[in-house]
């Protein structure tokens, strides 16, 4: 009856992680705008400008974060999916952290990451995988988007990889690009680095730790910059805080509640502000020109969605991904759950869930 109750209680919280919590309503419009300039600046092949097929894939699940039919984004009969496949094998070629995002695109996609392009994804992320130092690849970076990518095909990381990871946390409490103390603690990688721990129960100090980082380094305008010690200074930008929005959600907290909020407003607050008439969002106050990368990253975030965006479980995923590796026994993968689906539809399995964990805790009381 108690193992029956853990599930329970697990199940909830991964279906309550996965909502959005901050109003979709009060963004609508804002949502829609996004996604109306990201339609009308698709490129030919079916692309999304950017500095790459990872600006493309990151398009993507903002599409399908925002709930909108992937086919309705294409340009002379070629659609996002069809760019990304094409690119597939020299894009995941390039970082295992390239090959990360494929997956992350092909999940959210409802395409198999195992043939995605004649590519198999998983089968790339297992060979980068190092058992003598638990690590996806050279750097924290790629080894988060790894460990989401691991999770978005209903597996779980090797427990060396969750250990490897809040190793490398510092002592500020965030993650550095590359893992060194020299490089310094940034936002955008201990954001991604909450995330890739979400459900792993031996890192709820590590993710504590991560989250008071990321209030230390919150400015009075409610946003986040890349770090507060940059050379290249300290202003809030839409990147940074799309990302922090998304860590304050899978650490199980509001980016809307009063704790996140400062004198001029919170992250959200932030983020929307920076919007312009066009749909598009700016990277930062005083960079005002349309940017591509920030409007694909603000999308999710406006609609409090953290990684990955869908879960959808993979036949053998866990033989790919870790091969001859264990991995952690006490973190359940998350169900299969895609954002855009009808929120009443969660409503009702969350209420589902309390009213079997009523009748279950009636018989344990007797």
């Amino acid at each position: 009856m108690r193992r029956m109750l853990s599930i329970l209680l697990v199940t909830t919280l991964a279906v309550i992680v996965c909502m959005p919590v901050g109003g979709f309503a009060q963004n609508n419009s804002a949502i829609q705008a996004g996604l109306n300039w990201m339609q009308s600046n698709q490129q030919a092949d079916g692309g999304f400008p950017g500095f790459g097929p990872g600006d493309t894939a990151d398009a993507i699940q903002a599409i399908v974060a925002a709930g909108e039919p992937l086919d309705d984004f294409a340009q002379d009969g070629n659609t996002s999916v069809d760019f990304l496949a094409a690119q597939a094998s020299s894009y995941a070629g390039t970082s295992v952290g390239g090959a990360a995002k494929l997956v992350l695109a092909a999940i959210a996609a409802g395409a198999d990451p195992t043939a995605f392009g004649g590519v198999n994804l998983l089968e790339l992320l297992g060979q980068a995988y190092d058992p003598a130092s638990g690590q996806y690849g050279p750097d924290v970076y790629g080894h988060t988007l790894v460990m989401l990518a691991i999770r978005s095909v209903g597996a779980n990381p090797p427990q060396d990889a969750v250990a490897r990871l809040i190793d490398l946390q510092l002592e500020d409490g965030g993650w550095s690009f590359d893992g060194t103390g020299e490089t310094g603690s940034d936002t955008n990688t201990t954001a991604l680095a909450i995330q890739a721990l979400t459900g792993q129960r031996q890192a709820d100090g590590a993710r504590g730790q991560a989250i008071a980082y990321l209030q230390s380094q919150q400015n009075d305008d409610g946003g986040f910059p890349y770090s507060q010690t940059s050379q290249f200074g300290n202003a809030s930008d839409a990147n940074s805080t799309a990302l922090a929005i998304q860590a304050i959600r899978a650490a199980g907290q509001d980016p809307t509640a009063r704790a996140w909020q400062r004198d001029n407003g919170g992250p959200v607050d932030l983020l929307a502000s920076l919007q312009n008439d066009s749909g598009a969002f700016r990277y930062q106050e005083a960079a005002p020109d349309d940017n591509a990368l920030a409007t694909y990253q603000a999308l999710p975030a406006l609609l409090i969605q953290p990684l990955p965006v869908r879960i959808n479980s993979v036949s053998g995923a866990q033989a790919l991904v870790a091969p001859g590796a264990a991995a952690d026994p006490a973190a359940p993968a998350l169900p299969a759950t895609g954002a855009g689906d009808d929120p009443t539809m969660f409503l009702a399995f969350l209420a589902g869930l309390a009213l079997l964990s009523g009748v279950a805790l009636r018989r344990v009381a007797r």
